[in-house]
């Protein structure tokens, strides 16, 4: 199994900057690229339907972040396997 190359992003124009040159690496490389958000917002564990509009601001506006990170890094290189993830801080 190949390890990612790993890069966290918060939205900041240097994060962007982070992706742009994670990408180029995982490129030269051959490596996948993984982005991360980490978040100190707890994510809701109840059950309720995916659909639901009533989602912590918090949340929509990571996961809007680390899909606006992703997208970008796949216009970059197509190539390159991105993966991206939003994970709470404990």
């Amino acid at each position: 199994m190949e390890l990612p190359l790993v890069v966290g992003v918060d939205g900041s124009e240097s994060s962007l900057q982070a992706v742009d040159w994670a990408m180029d690496e995982a490129a030269r490389l051959g490596l996948p690229l993984r982005l991360v958000y980490a978040s100190l917002w707890e994510r809701y564990e109840g059950s309720r339907p995916s659909f639901s509009t009533d989602r912590p601001a918090e949340e929509v506006m990571a996961e809007h972040i680390i899909a606006s990170c992703a997208e970008r890094a796949r216009l970059r290189n197509p190539e390159v396997k991105v993966s991206s993830d939003v994970l709470p801080v404990s």
